[in-house]
């Protein structure tokens, strides 16, 4: 168990690492560095709730659905452009249906999330290969192994950001992200 008290001292990337690996073990599964880093460096982007919701319609207001942020691509014709959303509805979509699964099941989006992450680190991978450009491969293991990497990241929020034993059971996400010095 991670001492909660202790999150002052450490960096938000090392806290999420050390947290991504020890869910890694914890479900059994032989730790995976390129993964690790994907979801830690997620993780530590996303904990800016700026960056979460970076996306914003004309008139600036910032878009919260998948299905806004797949509409905002509908007349791009430029592959990094389309490279750079479906990167974003990746992780966004890695990012909710793990570390807030149960607010993304109780409104029957889990699956769609699942899905349209799936195929957002499949088409990153894809645009990838084509352009010559990125990692195609760390894309391809995202789409290919995305539930089980949504599974971790649910796994960590259940077993290591809710501790009775730190008398942090009630405390959210977001609350203690924003305790950790960045």
């Amino acid at each position: 168990m991670v001492n909660l008290r202790q999150i002052n001292s450490t960096s938000i990337e090392s806290y999420f690492s050390k947290l991504v690996n020890m869910s890694f073990f914890d479900l059994g599964k032989e730790k995976d560095d390129t993964a690790t880093i994907y979801l830690t460096d997620m993780l530590t982007e996303f904990a800016r709730t700026e960056k979460l919701y970076k996306i914003t319609d004309s008139e600036g207001k910032k878009i919260q659905t998948i299905v806004e942020m797949l509409l905002q691509n509908q007349n791009n014709t430029s592959n990094k452009t389309e490279r750079e959303l479906r990167k974003y509805v990746g992780d966004f979509s890695l990012f909710m249906s793990g570390m807030f699964r149960e607010y993304v099941d109780k409104h029957s989006y889990l699956s769609y999330y699942i899905n349209e992450g799936m195929k957002s680190y499949f088409v990153v991978s894809r645009l990838d290969l084509e352009m010559g450009k990125g990692d195609p491969v760390i894309f391809s293991k995202l789409s290919r192994d995305f539930k089980f990497y949504s599974g971790v990241l649910d796994h960590m929020r259940k077993v290591y950001f809710k501790s009775d034993k730190f008398n942090y059971h009630s405390l959210s996400f977001a609350r203690l992200i924003s305790r950790i010095e960045h």
